[in-house]
């Protein structure tokens, strides 16, 4: 069976009309389950790449797997012509197990074990370094490797620092390295950073760049010739969150310092971007309590509620990565009670499994439902069965012009023309943001 087949046995297409808010509302209709559910909506994803393309032409998007590896979302990526930043030998197995091409690939962990090393040898798949034993390794076990150097460029305001573990200090240590891979005899192609995680301040993509230009001269006087840039990730994935917002700085500083694109792969790692806004979690009040004025028992002083879902399930970044909690009570307000300091747990016997606190939220009813968008990303591939709770279900639908685009695009050798010139697209690239009043 091929990709698109196996796709849509996963998938329910309905029709154009058809709203996000329906969605969510035929989902709430089926009563409080003992899973938590994802409504995933695939238009999202086409809408994300339809902007990509439109406001980054001169760089091609590697999706980030380790965000969101549901199989639907992979494999509408691969549909889409999207290259894959694998962090492990598994993401390469099964990227390569999709059929994906080798070029479409880049193994971006700086710190391999020599088995997925050896893996990587053994496909031909074009990987990074950061450090002298990293080089030390690939000259043991992958010495013909194309390789990047990776080189840390935080940013102060990105949700999750990456640089305190990888990346390689850009002036002194980059220079260092790239000597010493030259007398190794290891082939540097370019170079890549990381920013760090949903970044806000989206200048500082130009200053990296700059500094990437910097490291690229520098290496031509060792004789290396770089043909290869990696811009890594960092880019917020929140619906109310546009490409814009980085492409203007992005494309300014590859104008300046890389003018001339004839030979060069410019390539990105959005992972966030991709998958945050394509899933919404459709959760049920379970449990709650209610804990009253020590003075006055008639006053409510808090209340928590405990959802099938919590920090061992989707909202591990809510805890920890500073990923914020806007939880919209799908009920009619004036069916709901009075406001009270609220906090939300999951249903594990954990103390810790609580992923908002002390915010004010009406007072709710045992199953009655709060929505939250923006949970596709670093969500599902967090989650496990600890106490034996349920994995969140994802319930996936796509609309029917969306649909029929993936068919246009499939098995063709250019899809970002059809992309682009798709009308649909062209008229419904706006996410749907989600209230109930």
């Amino acid at each position: 069976m091929d990709l698109l087949s196996v796709l849509k046995c996963r998938l329910e297409v309905v029709d154009d009309e058809v709203s996000s808010r329906d969605l969510v509302n035929r989902l709430v209709a089926l009563g409080p389950q003992e899973e938590p559910l994802h409504l995933i909506e695939l238009d999202t994803l086409l809408k994300r790449h339809y902007q990509w393309l439109r406001h980054l032409p001169r760089v091609r998007p590697f999706y980030a797997i380790k965000s969101n590896d549901d199989a639907a979302l992979v494999e509408t990526t691969i549909l889409l012509g999207c290259g894959f930043d694998c962090a492990s030998k598994a993401e390469v197995h099964r990227v390569l197990g999709f059929g994906v091409d080798r070029e479409r690939i880049i193994f971006a962990q700086p710190a391999k074990t020599i088995e997925s090393l050896r893996y990587a040898r053994e496909k031909n798949i074009r990987t990074v370094f950061d450090s002298e034993f990293e080089l030390r390794k690939l000259h043991e076990h992958y010495p013909e490797a194309e390789v990047l150097i990776r080189y840390r460029f935080d940013s102060r305001n990105a949700r999750v620092n990456l640089g305190n573990k990888f990346g390689c200090d850009p002036d002194k240590e980059a220079r260092e390295l790239l000597q010493l891979a030259k007398d190794l005899g290891i082939k540097v192609v370019g170079w890549c950073f990381n920013v760090g995680s949903a970044c806000s301040d989206a200048e500082i993509f130009y200053e990296a760049i700059r500094k990437g230009r910097e490291i690229s001269d520098y290496a031509a006087t060792l004789g290396f010739h770089f043909n290869y840039i990696d811009l890594g990730g960092g880019f917020s994935g929140d619906k109310d969150v546009s490409i814009e917002k980085y492409s203007v700085h992005i494309n300014k500083a590859l104008d300046e310092f890389y003018p001339d694109d004839k030979g060069l792969t410019i390539i990105a790692e959005p992972g966030r971007y991709y998958s945050a806004a394509a899933v919404t979690s459709v959760i049920p009040v379970h449990g709650k309590r209610v804990f009253r004025d020590a003075t006055d028992q008639h006053k409510i002083d808090k209340v928590f509620y405990y959802f099938n879902d919590g920090i061992y399930g989707t909202f591990i970044s809510a805890k920890y990565r500073n990923q914020p909690v806007n939880p919209i009570i799908w009920k009619e307000r004036g069916d709901c009670g009075s406001s009270y300091s609220t906090t939300l747990f999951g249903p594990t016997c954990d103390g810790s499994d609580f992923f908002a606190s002390d915010i004010q939220l009406p007072e709710l009813d045992i199953s009655d439902f709060v929505v939250f968008e923006n949970q596709g990303a670093y969500a599902r591939v967090h989650s496990c069965r600890f106490n034996g709770f349920c994995l969140p279900r994802g319930v996936i639908f796509i609309r029917r012009s969306a649909m029929d685009l993936l068919y246009e695009v499939f098995d063709v050798n250019n899809p970002d023309k059809i992309v682009l010139e798709s009308k649909f697209l062209q008229e419904n690239n706006v996410i749907e943001k989600l209230t109930f009043n």
